[in-house]
Formats: C-alpha cells, sequence, structure tokens
C-alpha cells in the first residue's frame, strides 16, 4: 500500500488552520490524546452551527415568553439560534431582577448600569429598553491535576452551556419597525430554468434567476462570535455580549417606592423568528390569512338555472315604499377572523346588473347604489372589530329600479355580478382578506395570498307584474292624489 503523500494532502485541505474541516481519523493503535478530543468535539459543534446558521437563520425558535413584574421578567422557557448558530436554551421559566441584568451600551460592550438608567429617566418618552438573549458558557466541576513532574495545576471537568440577558437602549420607534426584506430581487434578462410545454413553446420559470443569485452571494459565516468573560453572582462567565437574540421592548419606570421596575412590555415587535416546514407550508397556504367562509346568497352563486325574480326582490327586504334604505336580508358575507370596522366601507362592494339592450344586443351594465354597510361584531370580537357585513343599498333604486313599473327587470332575463374587494379590507392581524372565489365553491375563499376580490354571478328571470305589487303601487297612487 503505497504511503500518502503528506505534501500533497496538506495542500488540498486549506482549512486545517479553523479545524472546523478537520476530524479525527480513526485507527488501531492511535494515541488519543486531549487534543484529539477536541478536534473531534470542535467539528461537530462547528458543522451543526454551520447547518444552523445556513439552513435556519437565527431568531426565536419558540417560547421565550415575556412579563413584566414587580422587580424585573419573568421569561419563559424556550429556544433561540444566534447568528453564529448556536442554541440558547431556557429549560424552565425564570425570574430575572434588573440587577441580573447586563446594561449594553450601542457597540454591544458592557456599560455602567446606574449611568445608563439614568440618562433614559431624562428622555422617558423616547426611551425603550431592548431585552436580548445571549449565548454564554460557564466552566464547573473543578479538580486539580498533577502532572508528570508532580506539579499541580486546576482544570475544569465541563463546560456549562447556558445563557445571558442584556437590555440595551433604543429609540422607541425602532421596537417595531418593519424587518428589511434579505431578498432582493433585480431584474434578470438572462435565460434561467427554460422550460417547454405541451406545445413546445419555451416558458420561464419566474423567480429562478432571483433565488439563484441570493444563494450564490450568501455567505452564512460567523463573524465575531468570542466569548467575553464577566463577573456575576454565579463567578466568571463568559458571554458573547455582541450577538444577542432580540425578544422584547420594555420600557423602564419608578414604583411606589421609588424603585425602578420593567412594564410595557411588547414581545412581537422586535423579535426575529426562525420559521419551521410545517409552519412554512402553512404560510405558502395562507394559513395566517382571513377568509369570506359565509355568504348569504350561497345557493345562487354560479347557479345554472336563473333566480326566480321575487326571491331577488325579497333579498332587499320587505315590499314598502318612501324608504330611504334597504337593508339586506341576503347579501351579507361572514369572515373567518373578525376585521377593522372602519375599513368596511361601501366601496368595498359593488353589484352590478347587465340587461340585454335591444338594438345590438349588446350587455348594458348598472351599478347599484350601495349607500352604506351594517356590520355585526360577535361575542369574541375585540372593540372596534367585526365579523359580518350586510349591504344597505338606496330605497328609491329598490322601489323604482328593483320593483317600479319599467324596471329592466321586467320583461327578460337579467345577469348579476357581486364583487367583495379583498385588498380594501384589512383583518385584526393588519393584513387583507384572501378573498378569491375557488370554482364553484361560494366559500371558503382564498389562494393563499393577501387581498385580490371575491366574485360571484348568478341570474335573475323575468319579473312579472303580479298582484303582489299591487298594493304598493295603489298605496303611491293615493300618496300622489293626496299630495295633487
Amino acid at each position: 500500500m503505497d504511503k500518502p503523500d503528506r505534501h500533497r494532502t496538506a495542500e488540498c485541505c486549506t482549512d486545517l488552520d479553523s479545524e472546523s474541516g478537520c476530524r479525527n481519523n480513526y485507527f488501531d493503535g492511535k494515541r488519543l490524546s486531549t487534543d484529539s478530543f477536541r478536534v473531534e468535539q470542535r467539528y461537530f459543534l462547528e458543522r451543526r452551527r454551520l447547518i444552523n446558521r445556513a439552513i435556519h437563520g437565527w431568531g426565536v425558535v419558540y417560547g421565550f415568553a415575556v412579563a413584566g413584574k414587580s422587580n424585573g421578567l419573568q421569561i419563559g422557557p424556550g429556544l433561540a439560534l444566534d447568528e453564529c448558530g448556536r442554541e440558547l436554551v431556557e429549560v424552565d421559566a425564570r425570574q430575572i431582577g434588573l440587577n441580573d441584568l447586563l446594561v449594553l451600551d450601542e457597540n454591544g460592550a458592557q456599560t455602567d448600569r446606574e449611568r445608563a438608567f439614568a440618562e433614559g429617566e431624562e428622555d422617558r418618552e423616547r426611551a425603550c429598553w431592548l431585552l436580548s438573549v445571549h449565548y454564554a458558557e460557564k466552566s464547573t466541576g473543578p479538580v486539580t491535576v498533577e502532572d508528570s513532574c508532580h506539579c499541580q495545576h486546576h482544570e475544569w471537568e465541563r463546560t456549562c452551556e447556558t445563557v445571558r440577558y442584556s437590555l440595551r437602549r433604543i429609540d422607541c420607534e425602532e421596537c417595531c419597525r418593519e424587518q428589511e426584506c434579505e431578498l432582493d430581487c433585480e431584474c434578470a434578462t438572462g435565460p434561467c430554468c427554460d422550460e417547454r410545454d405541451e406545445t413546445n413553446t419555451r416558458r420561464k420559470r419566474g423567480g429562478c434567476r432571483c433565488l439563484c443569485d441570493h444563494l450564490i452571494n450568501l455567505h452564512p459565516g460567523a463573524e465575531s462570535c468570542c466569548v467575553t468573560e464577566i463577573d456575576d453572582p454565579c463567578g466568571k462567565v463568559k458571554v458573547d455580549l455582541r450577538n444577542g437574540v432580540p425578544l422584547a421592548c420594555v420600557r423602564l419606570y419608578r414604583d411606589s417606592r421609588d424603585c425602578r421596575t420593567l412594564a410595557e412590555v411588547e414581545e412581537c415587535g422586535p423579535r426575529r423568528l426562525v420559521k419551521r416546514n410545517d409552519l412554512l407550508f402553512d404560510l405558502i397556504q395562507g394559513c395566517d390569512l382571513t377568509r369570506i367562509i359565509d355568504i348569504g346568497w350561497k345557493d345562487w352563486h354560479r347557479r345554472e338555472e336563473p333566480v326566480s325574480f321575487d326571491d331577488f326582490s325579497a333579498a332587499f327586504g320587505d315590499v314598502s315604499h318612501d324608504e330611504q334604505e334597504y337593508v339586506s336580508t341576503l347579501f351579507w358575507v361572514r369572515f373567518s377572523r373578525p376585521v377593522r370596522e372602519n375599513t368596511l366601507r361601501p366601496d368595498c362592494f359593488a353589484i352590478t346588473v347587465m340587461s340585454g339592450e335591444r338594438e345590438g344586443g349588446w350587455w348594458q351594465v348598472l351599478r347599484v347604489p350601495i349607500v352604506r354597510l351594517e356590520t355585526t361584531a360577535e361575542a369574541n370580537d375585540p372593540n372596534g372589530y367585526v365579523s359580518v357585513a350586510t349591504i344597505v343599498v338606496d330605497g328609491a333604486w329598490v322601489e323604482d329600479g328593483v320593483r317600479g313599473r319599467r324596471s329592466l327587470f321586467m320583461g327578460s332575463e337579467t345577469c348579476v355580478e357581486i364583487e367583495v374587494r379583498g385588498d380594501f379590507i384589512v383583518d385584526c392581524n393588519g393584513q387583507t382578506v384572501d378573498a378569491n372565489a375557488i370554482g364553484l365553491s361560494p366559500s371558503p375563499t382564498g389562494n393563499g395570498t393577501p387581498g385580490d376580490r371575491f366574485l360571484s354571478t348568478f341570474c335573475v328571470a323575468a319579473a312579472r307584474e303580479g298582484p303582489q305589487y299591487q298594493s304598493l303601487y295603489a298605496s303611491k297612487d293615493r300618496v300622489k292624489g293626496a299630495s295633487s
């Protein structure tokens, strides 16, 4: 068997200095030293952290609930990944006193606690504090070791990986600042992943070039992942002060005893999240979006046979006269989550009536005058949010345009389109309603993207003047006779 060429082997592996790509090769008779085990441990640590950085990113995976208490904070169990790919684990809920929190300056270095708090109190209106969790490690299990020269020195049995928490003063506007997109797509004119369909026509797959360029230029390396030794009530602890994971924004106050306390916790504003695969698939399906789950006229939606005129007329309320408006009994929608009441306006809905024009046979289009919406809140809806919206139309249009003697519904079949504009309606999560109608089903709506519109169509059979309207016309004639 040929002996390995040591010179050539060294040239082929250029990452030996970092030792992240160096692992032990075991063979019979190999002498295992402490350095051998360090190489083994370092290899698996660095590879695991590389995978964390490259595949999962960094942020909170789950947990780390934050609640303000009288003398500090209560932080729940959780898991986070920092920018170096290290796992930050809190096993049990922990009560953190104000004095247990590290106070950092804008550069991520430890600063004087009292001076920082005093400066924050001077500008209380704008001063918020960013709470972050940091990777930390502490040596435990001290032992005394005697070497071959009978000299004694101290070592540690284990390294305990733990976490520490910090506060850093920020402007309150940064607490809920929108996170920037890391994927920046520019125009790509070159071909990318061309395909041919069944007609042998070339077509491009959208987004391929953008995603490819993004991943080519992605370098999930770890920079400045060093730890700093600090004094802690538990003794000396090494903490990475620069690569904390934001958990919440808090405000600092003085209580009735003139003691500083933390309150007004905002968890979701500054928190960066790591998304699991099942969550990503749920987001693709639009599981976070509000949809239309029911409509009052669902039995008419895209029906082949026409709706009777009497049923269509009854959908606008009882036969009456001289009403300012009519609240529909049938034209309402129900949402899967509460939506903001102030975004529900008449222009969110449109009812279009199409009738045949006699000369050329064109469809002539007329728009129903919707004057307002009547909203209904359900038991658990927050203040200012509703779950049901009902269309209210102009009274004169119902009495003359629908039920009048010269109504366009008389004598010929008409078609009706009802549109709900999801882009105008904002839900309780600040997203627009996923309103797309799917196939023949009236609900639930949605194609996995916010907004767009719900379109429902049906036809109305020709109206014929019957006895049910005679009392209405007679009453109108009596009113006109009295006035003359």
